[in-house]
């Protein structure tokens, strides 16, 4: 398949029909050459990314009657020439040639000869290619500076972060292959390591550079018995497994199939002996006999955090559901309460920027539970990787 015609059919998918991304290239990327898929996937994310200040390019040259599809093709073509910087020639005749018709091609081919260079707007949520609900949110929680770190995240092209397995290899076992080194858990590359057999035997798994951080704040010990409330994929699970048996912790997650990819993602690490559950987090409470010295809770969130991963969130998100997700956060927190044992830690933290479902929510749950108290709290927003949120508890009694 043309990989243009393939890109346009995943944004189509992905905007309109509120598909994910990522599954839809998982799935067709494999009918391609591996030569060929970057592109489409650097297609693909980039359009996603910066669609709304693409679409402000050529507003004022369609009418109510261009259809969506339409409106897709011009902002591959005008993001292929202007961040991809390709000839304005291959540009017109590749694009021209994915109009259905007679007149749509012809309309498509003027609208790309109007356009010469890229207009700058005035409002944000243009500038920074957001729905405009997201944007004012930001805006009105966060001080000008972090709001254009954020932006800056939401815009960058996220690296892939690796984290290694101490359980099967060390850096030195890493040497034949071309890795950078951030720090003493995680490694990046220019180059794809999936394909690796390091990956294939489990020396390493793919996990964000701060997301990779979260567990350091559980301040584990050997002993310690762990649950992980939302644990799918499994990462910050694993990370854990540096410092406690397999056999002390517990990961729980809502869906049985992402309860079988841990579960496989886990025999490939080499870390037999994790208690595996597929259930609703908040009944856990009247399942479990066991109480926890820690239970982390990474719960359900808008994502607000990780747009620049995942830039096909924007489209899927509404304020209606920001308010569904801070019901289930509560619930998820209060639930868990009677399985934390005395003086144990619970972390809970999202990938939201979200206040409401962040800080505001961790305030409501200390003021109705004032046995317990908070030890820390903050908000990662660096270049580095993926923004989130903690809040690290302590429960100091009954």
């Amino acid at each position: 398949m043309n990989q243009r015609k393939m890109a346009l059919n995943i944004l189509y998918q992905t905007i309109r029909e509120e598909s994910y991304s990522n599954l839809l290239m998982r799935k067709e990327l494999e009918k391609l050459p591996q030569i060929q898929r970057a592109f489409v996937t650097n297609l693909v994310n980039g359009v996603l990314r910066n669609f709304e200040f693409i679409c402000f390019q050529f507003e004022d040259k369609i009418t109510s009657s261009t259809s969506f599809r339409t409106k897709l093709i011009l902002c591959m073509a005008l993001y292929e020439r202007f961040y991809f910087h390709e000839k304005d020639y291959v540009v017109n005749n590749e694009y021209v040639e994915l109009g259905k018709n007679k007149y749509e091609k012809s309309f498509i081919n003027a609208v790309l000869h109007q356009i010469s260079d890229l207009k700058i707007s005035e409002d944000d949520h243009i500038r920074y290619s957001l729905p405009e609900w997201i944007c004012k949110l930001l805006k009105s929680q966060y001080e000008k500076e972090e709001f254009e770190a954020v932006m800056k995240v939401y815009h960058e092209i996220p690296k892939v972060y690796y984290r290694i397995n101490k359980l099967k290899c060390t850096y030195d076992d890493l040497k034949d292959l071309d890795i950078e080194i951030i720090n003493e858990d995680i490694f990046t590359s220019k180059d794809n390591l999936l394909n690796t057999e390091a990956y294939r035997n489990g020396c390493f798994y793919v996990q964000d550079v701060n997301s990779a951080s979260l567990y350091q704040h559980l301040d584990l010990e050997k002993d310690h018995v762990l649950l992980d409330v939302c644990s799918a994929p499994g990462s910050k699970l694993f990370n854990c497994l540096d410092i406690i048996g397999p056999e002390n912790a517990y990961g729980n997650d809502l869906h049985e199939n992402r309860v079988k990819l841990m579960k496989k993602m886990a025999k490939k690490l080499g870390f037999s002996g994790i208690h595996f559950l597929n259930e609703d987090g908040r009944k856990l409470k009247d399942i479990l006999d066991v109480r926890f010295d820690r239970i982390l809770l990474d719960a359900p969130c808008s994502g607000l955090g990780v747009i620049g991963r995942k830039p096909d969130l924007k489209f899927h998100i509404t304020p209606e559901s920001l308010d569904e997700l801070q019901l289930l956060q509560f619930e998820l927190l209060e639930s868990i309460d009677p399985l934390l044992k005395q003086e144990g830690i619970l972390l809970y933290s999202t990938c939201t920027l979200n206040k409401k479902e962040n800080a505001r929510l961790t305030g409501r749950f200390l003021k109705q539970h004032e046995n317990y108290t908070l030890l820390e709290e903050d908000t990662i927003i660096n270049e580095l990787g993926d923004c989130f949120y903690y809040a690290k508890m302590r429960k100091v009694r009954e």
